[in-house]
């Protein structure tokens, strides 16, 4: 196979010590963050690749996290700690929490934090001070994601997602949506009408908020802990094993119809991200291959790959910094740029 990191398009590499398990970018200031399984963490320069090592945590990085308005990255690790920085690196808050620190998201339109850690669902303000702690989840936190309007913070666990009111007169009040079995991972339509939930049952679920009227999506052969929808909510994108399936959320929503599907990994799927124009979305597998497929026109058609990059070396995250370039981290611990 060729290495696309000694290809023409690549741009720069930096490594970081082990398996690349975390990769945040921040488009509007141009910048990454990148944590491994090895505990090593950095911001890194999108323009030229030049790093800013972070404090590392010794037990390994499971999560990171921008605000909205780029001005603070936060990281969580095995090691319990959330240590929240400026964009130059420079710490701003520690939050010590008791578990691995599974989840991070802050909200969309507040300098506020949600922190998943154990069966704890923390709140903090842009420093880390705490401004409230959930500790009462039904089990370990998988995912957190803010409501369109950032009134309210989803942690889905074992047993369903539980939803917070975290801004206003309703602050403090829950609210939640059954599911039976382990959710491992979340994803909030960008327009605010669904919630969905990849399922340890190899389903996907989804909600109408704030109704709670739901459905599911079965017939995978495996868990699903990858998915993600496209900036304008139309499609969702869901890795199972080596496949991609994309739901058309046109209209009255998915049910009923098929997806739009390809298989194009010899081995499971550990990352998928939609460029920022919609066009396409990215797929990267521990087969080493980065795909990028064009987004469907409509439901049950073939996906068409646009790109496909090998390497030696499984692809274990990705995200787009513009719609003709990727970062791509990988099992060795390399962080390539490429444009596309």
């Amino acid at each position: 196979m060729t290495d696309a990191a000694t290809s023409p398009i690549a741009q720069w590499r930096v490594d970081v010590d082990d398996y690349v398990q975390v990769l945040e970018v921040c488009r509007d200031q141009g910048q990454a963050v990148v944590g491994s399984l090895g505990g090593d963490a950095a911001l890194i320069d999108i323009d030229d690749g030049s790093a800013t090592a972070l404090e590392r945590h010794e037990m390994g990085v499971l999560s990171a996290a921008w605000s909205s308005d780029g001005s603070r990255v936060a990281v969580g690790g095995q090691d319990g700690c959330v240590r929240i920085y400026d964009r130059t690196g420079a710490g701003k808050g520690v939050v010590d929490t008791s578990a691995w620190v599974t989840a991070l998201a802050w909200s969309p339109n507040a300098p506020v934090l949600a922190i998943g850690a154990g069966r704890h669902l923390l709140i903090t303000d842009l420093d880390g001070a705490l401004l409230h702690d959930f500790d009462d989840q039904p089990s370990t936190v998988t995912a957190v994601a803010w409501s369109a309007d950032g009134s309210r913070v989803g942690a889905t666990a074992y047993g369903g997602i539980g939803w917070h009111d975290v801004v206003g007169p309703r602050t403090g009040r829950r609210r939640r949506f059954d599911w039976k079995g382990s959710l491992l991972s979340l994803a909030m339509s960008p327009d605010g009408a669904w919630a969905c939930a990849g399922a340890q049952d190899a389903t996907v679920h989804l909600w109408r908020l704030w109704s709670g009227k739901d459905l599911s999506m079965s017939g995978y052969p495996s868990k699903i802990e990858r998915i993600g929808f496209r900036h304008d909510s139309r499609w969702l994108a869901v890795a199972c094993l080596g496949e991609i399936t994309v739901w058309d959320f046109g209209g009255k929503g998915p049910a009923g119809t098929a997806p739009a599907a390809a298989s194009g990994h010899d081995k499971h799927i550990e990352d998928l991200d939609w460029d920022p124009s919609g066009k396409s979305v990215a797929t990267g597998g521990g087969d080493g291959r980065t795909i990028v497929w064009a987004a469907p026109t409509r439901a049950g058609q073939d996906l068409s790959p646009v790109t496909a990059l090998e390497s030696d070396e499984a692809t274990s995250r990705l995200r787009w910094v513009s719609e003709d370039c990727l970062l791509v981290g990988r099992a060795d611990g390399g962080l390539v740029k490429l444009a596309l």
